[in-house]
């Protein structure tokens, strides 16, 4: 069928098109309409009105007078439909009916008009099209479970300045982010948060959430991009590409504080160099897999890192020291009544040394690494009573131990767990991993990930671990390191993963109590979710990592103060000195009466640091008795079976 092309549909074109222009143009079109409609209604009463009374009676005032009071009557009757009902005369009342349903149609359709253009607006505005005005604010681009606990640690961080403003820019339908960023934000009455849809790789969206005027910018692995973990890292270079050559971040130099995170190892030096070398870069999945297999291999750790990594306990500062410089290491670790010295680092974070030997002379340019919960620490000169020199080194028998380690699901994180496995222990251990991937596939990607294994043997068991059957043929209470990953084989979403976790450690708890073998069993789980961590520690095990919350809360801490990343790195490395927790006979002599600044100095005197105590109580809401930093340093503690201290060390043991 041939298209009409005539000038009717020209012109029904030309109208429609107007139309649809916007509400400027409608309105202009519907006061044309009006417009129209009087003038010729005008004339009409006008021309009628030298054979009978049309419309005001205005007497002798003349031709222009009439025109205009004419015109203006029949405006009133556009406007207001109920003012025709008092004309008189046929004519009149015929002319007055006609124009005041014509008004109607006007009013009806200046309303639709007016209605449909306020519901685009508010579409518009629910889709997230319009540019962010703030400033100094802080940015999160791209979306995952990461997003709430970063949110939420920033606010803790940043608690002294009031309330803060957080946009959030992600691909995803804004009302359904406002609605989650809702429900699962915890601490939403200290945040203002904006959020809009749209790319972090488009120039344009960036510049309408007003990067270049953010106070620092967060730029998460988008979950959906996880599956394929090169893929995702390759968004985020992308992200810090169009950040770092944007026109506007040009100008600022190094003003824009960026931290981003990426999934595998290999891609950090690559995400470093799209920003020009200008962004803090995490290996979330590395990270995050050493406090794993740490706490694995170390009951109680995960409480340490749990406070360690948050701003509502202890943290790492930077701090200058005037009267230290120039002092030996040792002479200034009694000097913070309410901070624990851990290091020292040049004042730029250039670099850093954690738990320098005792001997070290602080130089000019160097300031303290310090365990502590705020930056207003106190300094005050130790007078005594204790003297380092009074303190004996009680021997040492650290070693790399033989272990055997048990490893239930299979994700990426278990790549960087095998490799630090095999630093940290002695030849004759073994890893085992149970899982549903087939073997030959799981050897390839180890092969292909991990490279070479030199100490550990690996064995392997196909599987679903949450079954009873799988694990009657397993028998895992013979094995004294369990550690339960979230399954990335079998699972299709966090929920499911956390789920199968728990299950398995259910039955890992059954199989233990049947059994009796294994009462110093040390078990360890991966949970997504940070709500399902109440019911995982209803599974009898203490040490559980909240690994998305431990990512929110290490892009946190590098938002707030970036030079902490190499040191939070250092900490976690298989090399040098580690976080341990040490029985506390190690220290001091079975019974005798001991304070903690007693216990800095014991621990200075085997060449390790003291960040904390556990005076041992099998209460989860009392983290076990867990201090790190204790309050009071010299109140006597009298060690029995169970205490422990928290120490950085090179060894355990």
């Amino acid at each position: 069928m041939a298209i009409e092309r005539g000038f009717k549909a020209k012109l029904q074109y030309r109208v429609d098109e107007f139309i649809g222009g916007g509400a400027g143009k409608q309105l202009l079109f519907l006061a044309l309409l009006t417009l129209s409609l009087i003038l010729t209604f005008t004339v009409v009463a006008v021309v009628l009105s030298f054979v009978t009374p049309v419309g005001p009676d205005v007497g002798d005032r003349g031709f222009f007078a009439q025109l205009y009071e004419t015109a203006w009557f029949y405006f009133g009757r556009v406007i207001d439909a109920g003012t025709f009902t008092a004309d008189e005369g046929f004519v009149n009342r015929s002319i007055s009916t006609v124009i005041s349903i014509l008004g109607v149609i006007v009013a009806g359709l200046l309303i639709s008009a007016l209605a449909g253009n306020f519901q685009e607006r508010l579409d518009s505005i629910r889709r997230g099209g319009a540019p962010v005005m703030e400033e100094g604010h802080f940015l999160v681009l791209g979306w995952s479970e990461k997003i709430f606990s970063v949110l939420d640690q920033l606010s803790e961080a940043y608690a002294a300045e009031g309330r803060i403003v957080c946009v959030v820019m992600a691909e995803r339908d804004k009302v359904e982010m406002e609605e989650e960023l809702h429900d699962k934000v915890q601490y939403g009455d200290r945040i203002k948060i904006v959020v809009r849809s749209g790319s972090s790789v488009a120039l344009n969206d960036l510049e309408k959430v007003s990067f270049a005027q953010s106070r620092a910018i967060v730029v998460l692995v988008d979950e959906k991009d996880v599956e394929d973990p090169d893929q995702a890292d390759a968004r985020v270079m992308k992200t810090l590409m169009a950040i770092f050559n944007h026109p506007e971040a040009k100008t600022l130099q190094d003003k824009l504080r960026v931290t981003a995170e990426v999934m595998q190892s290999h891609n950090q030096e690559l995400a470093v160099i799209a920003s020009n070398n200008r962004a803090r870069v995490v290996k979330t999945n590395e990270m995050i897999s050493k406090i794993i297999l740490q706490t694995a291999r170390i009951p109680g750790l995960s409480l340490v890192y749990d406070e360690l990594l948050r701003f509502e306990g202890n943290e790492i500062h930077f701090k200058p020291v005037p009267h230290a410089v120039g002092r030996p290491f040792l002479h200034v670790l009694l000097d913070f009544p309410d901070a624990c010295v851990v290091g020292i680092a040049k004042a730029d974070g250039s670099s850093h040394e954690l738990n320098p030997a005792a001997d070290r002379i602080i130089g000019q340019d160097e300031v303290l690494l310090l365990l502590a919960e705020d930056a207003s620490m106190k300094v005050q000169p130790y007078a005594g009573p204790l003297h380092p020199n009074q303190i004996p080194a009680l021997e040492s028998s650290a070693k790399k131990p033989v272990e055997h380690m048990l490893v239930l699901g299979w994700n990426p994180k278990i790549y960087p767990i095998m490799k630090e496995f095999d630093d940290y222990v002695a030849p004759g251990s073994t890893l085992t991993l149970v899982n549903s991937l087939p073997t030959h596939e799981r050897q390839e990607l180890i092969q292909e990930n991990v490279g070479e294994i030199n100490t550990i043997q690996v064995r392997h068991l196909e599987g679903e671990f949450s079954t009873r059957a799988l694990m009657e043929e397993l028998q895992p209470q013979n094995y004294p390191n369990v550690m339960v990953l979230g399954d990335a084989i079998s699972a299709k979403s966090a929920e499911e993963a956390d789920t199968r976790a728990i299950i398995a450690l259910l039955l890992l708890r059954d199989m233990r109590r049947r059994s009796a073998m294994a009462p110093n069993q040390r078990v360890c789980s991966e949970i997504l979710d940070p709500k399902n961590r109440e019911l995982a520690a209803t599974t009898q095990i203490n040490d559980i990592v909240i690994s998305n919350q431990m990512v929110s809360m290490v892009l946190a801490q590098i938002t707030y103060e970036p030079r902490v990343q190499a040191v939070l790195e250092d900490l976690l490395r298989s090399e040098g000195s580690e976080i341990y927790v040490k029985p506390l006979e190690l220290y001091c002599p079975p019974g005798q009466p001991v304070t903690f600044e007693y216990l800095i100095l014991a621990a200075k005197a085997r060449n390790e640091l003291a960040l904390g105590i556990q005076v041992y109580e099998n209460d989860p809401d009392k983290r076990y008795g867990l201090q790190l930093n204790p309050k009071i340093r010299n109140q006597p503690i009298v060690p029995k079976p169970g205490d422990k201290l928290v120490v950085l060390a090179e060894e355990d043991g």
